[in-house]
């Protein structure tokens, strides 16, 4: 009986720091949390998304959630470019993103491309320890078709075959949900960005025209169910605005709004002067004016260091 109790001390115990380590119950609001979870990139005048959009913060926004593949924290996908900047509409707009200062948009292919790498001069990124990911070490920061799987390539093959005829037979789905995984599980780059390679695909801004599809918007990053080959910065891909795909997602970028600056220095400008400045000022001018004259160390002749 007494260890019964233990063990039930011992696990509520372990529930208890589980809750404090997640927030417990008082989880940060989504959006709040997408708008504070921007990094800002060394040298350049933009903030990156520290984790790809999840469907939690997704659904915050938009009231719905698209994917194939559910789970909170796991990166929204199966959703358009198109889609990306309804989005971004309605985000700008949240009192959380305009508090913020800033204005989301999808980051462009350079901007991308250099904040993966995050000082690396290789296809793949850099860790804050210095080491350079190649394609031997992928797995450290990447969800790819080689961890993504867990059975053996031969098994896999042999059991699919298996899969498909129980599927066919029985008119059900089987199969094992290989997919992708909640976000930030994997290590940062050195910049502290989670799955720049692999788990989902990524939109950009950039638009490419194919001879095939016409206008297109560039994908990176590679994703779960790809070789590492795909999740090199310099292989980009690119699909319609307009496509959907539940190995495609997207993270954001921001950059300060002009207008809430301005909105902040149009007060000022404004400003009614304040009782006596006026008075003040010519004080101020009077005392210079004998200063300079009698050579004191306030004086224009000789200016005093703070």
């Amino acid at each position: 009986m007494k260890r019964l109790a233990l063990r039930l001390l011992l696990a509520f115990l372990a529930l208890a720091v589980w809750l404090a380590a997640r927030g417990g119950g008082a989880r940060r609001d989504p959006v709040e949390r997408l708008v504070a979870e921007m990094v800002q990139i060394p040298g350049r005048d933009f903030r990156m998304g520290k984790y790809e959009v999840t469907q939690a913060q997704w659904e915050a926004v938009m009231g719905e959630n698209p994917s194939e593949f559910k789970g909170a924290d796991h990166p929204v996908e199966n959703v358009s470019w198109d889609d990306c900047q309804m989005f971004l509409e309605k985000l700008n707009a949240h009192p959380a993103a305009r508090a913020s200062g800033l204005v989301f948009r999808l980051p462009t292919e350079e901007e991308w491309v250099f904040a993966c790498r995050a000082g690396s001069t290789n296809d793949f990124c850099r860790l804050a320890d210095g080491t350079a990911i190649t394609y031997a070490t992928l797995d450290r920061v990447a969800w790819f078709a080689a961890n993504a799987a867990r059975r053996p390539r031969w098994l896999k093959f042999v059991i699919d075959i298996a899969e498909e005829l129980v599927d066919f037979v029985h008119e059900v789905n089987w199969r094992e949900a290989i997919t992708h995984q909640p976000v930030g599980r994997k290590e940062p780059n050195a910049w502290g960005l989670h799955d720049m390679h692999g788990n989902v695909c990524e939109w950009t801004e950039t638009q490419k025209t194919d001879s095939a599809e016409g206008e297109c918007r560039v994908l990176l990053g590679g994703c779960w169910m790809e070789s590492y080959g795909f999740c090199m910065t310099s292989l980009p891909n690119w699909v319609s605005p307009s496509a959907r795909n539940y190995e495609v997602g997207f993270r954001l970028c921001a950059m300060p709004n002009p207008a809430a600056s301005e909105s902040h220095a149009e007060p000022a400008e404004n400003a009614e002067p304040e009782p006596h400045a006026e008075s003040a000022e010519v004080g101020l001018h009077a005392e210079s004016a004998e200063g300079a004259e009698s050579g004191s160390p306030g004086g224009a002749g000789e200016r005093s260091e703070p």
